[in-house]
């Protein structure tokens, strides 16, 4: 449908007014919400991605997509049906004990929340039982470990001995990132995948999803 396209190019471009004012438009014609969502708002951050893979678009250019089709999730929700909005899966992120970088790991989430997971953010600087006990409480599929600093990344290999030693390494599935980390590392520690950046962090959980999470 048309009016969908343009919303798909306008978050594409990065145009918050227009994207903002084509999905009000949408709604008030009462365009399908699921494909608003879908087609429009979603396929145009996922081309936002694939620019920011390409060079063309930066970290900047890929944090103000995001916080944009979030905004424009928004104004649709309300009018989609809870099957509709059902989770994916559930994700606790944390940047690991002792360090405070927040904007990577805030951007994963985020880019992991408009791909329909269900995301909960411990923030920075969280301790190793702090983050087992609520990807318990929370039934997570997946802990998401951040690490942006070399005297940190020791703490990701500690979280993945203590599900281990607590015999409930099997319930979880493990991914790590942040600038020193790279595949070998995750392979080092025993971590089910590793990504360099937010958009290959979504294709990671997609992927270990359809394995049964």
């Amino acid at each position: 449908m048309e009016l969908i396209d343009s919303i798909r190019q306008a978050v594409e471009a990065l145009e918050e007014d227009r994207a903002e004012a084509l999905v009000k438009e949408a709604n008030e014609k009462g365009l399908e919400p699921l494909a608003i969502v879908q087609d429009g708002i979603v396929a145009g951050i996922s081309a936002v991605g694939k620019k920011f893979e390409q060079g063309q678009y930066f970290v900047l250019e890929l944090e103000q997509g995001g916080e944009l089709a979030q905004r424009l999730v928004a104004l649709v929700e309300p009018r989609l049906s809870p099957g509709e909005t059902a989770s994916k899966g559930t994700i606790v992120m944390a940047t690991v004990k002792g360090d405070l970088h927040d904007i990577g790991k805030s951007l994963v989430s985020l880019m992991l929340s408009l791909a329909g997971y269900d995301v909960r953010d411990m923030g920075v600087d969280q301790a190793t039982m702090s983050i087992i006990s609520e990807a318990q409480r929370a039934q997570a599929d997946i802990i998401g470990l951040s690490s942006l600093m070399l005297v940190s990344m020791p703490v990701q290999m500690e979280l993945i001995r203590y599900l281990n030693d607590m015999g409930i390494r099997e319930k979880f599935k493990v991914i790590v990132g942040g600038g020193p980390t790279n595949q070998g590392w995750a392979d080092h520690i025993g971590a089910d995948g590793w990504a360099p950046d937010a958009v290959e962090a979504v294709e990671l959980v997609s992927k270990l999803m359809a394995k049964g999470g």
